[in-house]
């Protein structure tokens, strides 16, 4: 299902409300995937500006020997490096806005499982009114 469509979750609603649930939960995990990779290609354009203050630097005192485990401030700006070719701000704004279509989408996605979810509890409400003798007066 393609991530800027949300006129499918619709269809969900003439399905088996557990048929619905469990691929709707399924759907919401590959959203939050996705969204975590957006937040971290976030992170790492933002690195590129206002790149991590260097660690040990205020915990040398403190933890003396854990310093020489430490890699080097360059090692670990080489790892992050990505491609600075191009408007980075305009990266960071791309990457927000598609954050928001993601949010956007996981908002319709939990409206779906809440009403899936509701249609099961009522047809299990239904279910126990049918099998309890007590419920109906014919004791």
């Amino acid at each position: 299902m393609p991530l800027t469509r949300t006129t499918g979750l619709r269809a969900y609603a003439q399905t088996d409300p557990r048929t619905a649930r469990r691929s709707l939960r399924a759907e919401k995990a590959q959203l939050l995937r996705w969204r975590r990779l957006l937040r971290a290609r976030l992170d790492l354009a933002v690195a590129a500006f206002a790149p991590p203050q260097p660690l040990g630097e205020a915990t040398w005192e403190l933890l003396p020997e854990a310093e020489f485990g430490l890699p080097l401030p360059a090692q670990l700006m080489e790892a992050i490096q990505t491609d600075s070719d191009g408007d980075q701000v305009a990266l960071m704004h791309h990457l927000r806005h598609l954050d928001d279509l993601l949010a956007a989408y996981g908002a319709e996605i939990d409206s779906a499982l809440e009403s899936s979810t509701q249609q099961i509890v009522r047809s299990m409400a239904v279910t126990v009114r049918r099998s309890d003798p007590a419920r109906d007066g014919t004791r």
